[in-house]
């Protein structure tokens, strides 16, 4: 039967993979939009089917994301799509009147919304969009945080849409003052998502895990509304809510009056037809600026030949200018060296003089016999003073140079050689050709110095009889076109003061659409608020009409368990129940001591789907939704079997395959019949034929069919 109340539904319509190549998506609505009730994910091992629920999983709260390679060089951003039903109430006028908190509600509304989680950098921060991927709204996107205790994070969003925001969750149940925490959107999420892991490690129920064990138990008793304090939290919730509309209706009150002080239409209709006129307006104006360009451009063309001198002239002008200034660059640049070499030219006449002036011999005299000693020199290779062989020394103060000094050849490098002396070493500068050299080379620079200054002045010159010559025709332009420009002036101006206006209006019908868009949107969720509140009103007026007990509500998942092991075809069945710390048991033994582990994959599938079937049918706040990674684990592998196979009840592979196909058909039926608006996502190797339809998405793997997989064009496939 269809449930009697309606619970939060949330749907997944698809997820976006944004990549640095291309997009990757996967969709899970059908030809119409809406989405499937059955989605499966088919293929090969290692071609990216688990990694799309666990992206999703990552757009729904979890702190990590897939690191394989080809995800990391592909992926910078992960985008779901999902529709959520939230209810809804209306609001008698825009101005927000305080109503009574027995408003009565219209109803559920559909919306939808695109969760974007980066996984470059830091994935805290989430980005919600209004819409889906194809119709994103222009309103600027929410952001929230990925951290569940941030005042606006991911995890309440969530909540809210499943009506779950504002519960806290005692850390030590049994005792009465013991301390809370509030409930995270990740601590249902064993209860959407059962991964591949889960199915057969033997802690189903986070039994081994006692703190993980006794907030799912909570979490449980918190689905279906039976744990002692629940009126308590209903009412703490009501009260949170009251104190949250008032603040937002408050705000809201705010927003439209500030928005009629301005003057904004408050009328959708009325802006439109204002826009429509400010476009109208703004494209007259601009076609009648045009028409005064175009008719001054026609009233100025008999003067082209001398607005083209005109520019000519100014051309030659600005060359002219150039060349001076290249010039007077150069004459800067020269003035250094023309000191450098003037200095060098005193250095070496006081050399000269000092020669002249000092004979560095001071021996006059001999001390042998008191006579005066004749100048020395070098005469054969000997001095005429001490008569001693000295063929390498060649003092000035013994020898007078020549001026100038006869080229050293071959022989003389060889008898320096000879007397242990480096060939390379050359004779001591000659002072006065050195000078004679220095005094021609200033010659010749300053003989290019004057030059340049020459060129500088004529550059000079030409520039100013240029820049008069330009001024000389700019002034006749003027005079050739301003009997006809003039009438247009005044003309132009009021042309582009009307497009500037114009302009300035439709950026003004802009600004008050997008504030109309803003002030539309917290309507919507101040209406929402109401709506929750008048729902959790009704919540609790149905708790204290309906108490019910936990034992109860073990027996009515032991019930369904046991229902879906049979539809299955477990071997053997009997005994099943669940324990009061919601741990399966099978035929009196507690799951994780069946010993077979195909058994595990069959009871953890009835247990999941045991506690979300029950759930979505009585109305209660489950997502709505579930993921199964791998159902056929530890089972035998889907194969086509003939007639023959099909008659042996005991072979093992069929039995398999029966097993398979029937919870697959377990699923049909639910989705179709009880379950009618629910949404169940399978990751499974190989479906049988029987769900075909509902394969969303078959990777073919290594030499299989197109596409590879989820990254289909990664390096290396």
């Amino acid at each position: 039967m269809p449930p009697t109340s309606h619970g939060p539904a949330l749907r997944l319509l698809g997820l976006r993979l944004l990549g640095y190549r291309k997009n990757y998506t996967v969709n899970f609505t059908d030809q119409s939009g809406q989405h499937r009730p059955l989605s499966v994910i088919a293929g090969e091992i290692s071609t990216g089917k688990t990694t799309i629920l666990e992206f999703i999983d990552f757009c729904l709260g979890n702190s990590a994301h897939p690191q394989h390679p080809e995800i990391v060089e592909s992926v910078k951003a992960a985008q779901l799509s999902i529709e959520v039903e939230v209810p809804v109430q209306s609001v008698a006028a825009p101005e927000i009147e305080s109503t009574g908190p027995d408003a009565a509600r219209l109803g559920y509304s559909r919306q939808r919304y695109v969760i974007q989680r980066g996984v470059e950098g830091s994935t805290r921060d989430v980005l919600i969009f209004t819409g889906d991927f194809n119709s994103i709204e222009s309103v600027a996107p929410r952001l929230v945080s990925a951290d569940s205790s941030n005042e606006d994070s991911l995890s309440k969003f969530l909540l809210q849409l499943c009506g779950l925001d504002g519960i806290r969750l005692k850390v030590a149940p049994t005792k009465p003052d013991s301390a809370t925490h509030a409930l995270s959107f990740r601590d249902l999420a064993p209860l959407w998502f059962l991964s591949n892991t889960r199915l057969d490690n033997k802690n189903l129920a986070f039994e081994h895990q006692p703190m993980k064990a006794l907030k799912l138990k909570q979490v449980v008793d918190l689905l279906f509304d039976v744990f002692d304090e629940h009126g308590a939290i209903l009412s703490g919730q009501i009260s949170e809510l009251q104190t949250e509309l008032s603040s937002e209706r408050s705000g809201l009150n705010a927003v439209w009056r500030f928005i009629r002080e301005q003057g904004v239409p408050d009328n959708p209709i009325e802006l439109d037809a204002l826009q429509s006129d400010a476009n109208r307006t703004f494209l007259q104006a601009t076609l009648a600026l045009d028409r005064v360009n175009d008719a001054a451009r026609e009233r100025t063309a008999f003067a082209e030949d001398a607005r083209r001198q005109y520019l000519d002239k100014v051309q030659e002008a600005r060359e002219s200018e150039n060349w001076a200034r290249e010039r007077e660059t150069l004459l800067r640049r020269l003035a250094p060296l023309r000191a450098q070499y003037s200095d060098d030219l005193k250095k070496l006449t006081m050399l000269k003089e000092a020669k002249r002036l000092f004979d560095p011999l001071s021996v006059s005299v001999c001390p042998a016999c008191a006579s005066q000693i004749p100048s020395a020199a070098v005469v054969d290779g000997q001095c005429s003073l001490c008569r001693s062989e000295i063929p390498h020394l060649e003092h000035s103060a013994l020898h007078d140079r020549p001026t100038s000094a006869p080229a050293i050849d071959d022989d003389a490098q060889e008898a320096k050689a000879d007397h242990g002396l480096d060939p390379a070493i050359e004779p001591s500068v000659d002072v006065a050709k050195e000078l004679n050299s220095t005094k021609r080379r200033l010659k010749e620079l300053n003989s290019y110095i004057a030059s340049v200054e020459a060129e500088a002045i004529e550059a000079r010159k030409a520039v100013a009889q240029l820049d008069a010559e330009s001024t000389t025709l700019q002034q006749r332009l003027d005079q050739l076109t301003r009997d006809a420009i003039t009438p247009l002036l005044a003309e132009r101006d009021a042309a582009a003061a009307a497009v500037s206006e114009a302009e300035k209006v439709r950026n003004q019908i802009f600004q008050h659409r997008r504030m109309l868009e803003s002030v539309g949107e917290k309507d919507r969720s101040v209406q929402e608020l109401a709506a929750r509140l008048s729902e959790l009103r009704r919540r609790l007026a149905d708790s204290e009409a309906n108490q019910r007990g936990r034992s109860t509500v073990l027996l009515n998942l032991s019930t369904r368990f046991s229902e879906i092991l049979k539809s299955f075809g477990y071997p053997k069945l009997s005994d099943a129940y669940l324990d009061k710390n919601l741990l399966p048991h099978v035929r009196g033994i507690r799951y994780d001591q069946v010993g077979s582990s195909g058994a595990t994959t069959l009871i953890s599938l009835a247990w999941e789907l045991a506690i979300f079937e029950l759930a979505y049918e009585e109305g209660r706040r489950h997502p709505g939704f579930l993921m199964v990674d791998s159902p056929q684990k530890n089972l035998a592998p889907e194969v086509q079997t003939d007639s023959g196979a099909a008659d042996q009840g005991d072979d093992e592979g069929f039995i398999g395959e029966a097993i398979v196909r029937r919870i697959y058909r377990h699923l049909n039926l639910w989705l179709s019949g009880p379950g009618a608006g629910a949404q169940v996502i399978l990751v499974d190797n190989v479906p049988p034929p029987s769900v075909e339809g509902d394969v969303v998405a078959r990777y073919g793997g290594a030499g299989g069919p197109a596409p590879y997989g989820l990254v289909d064009d990664a390096p290396g496939q």
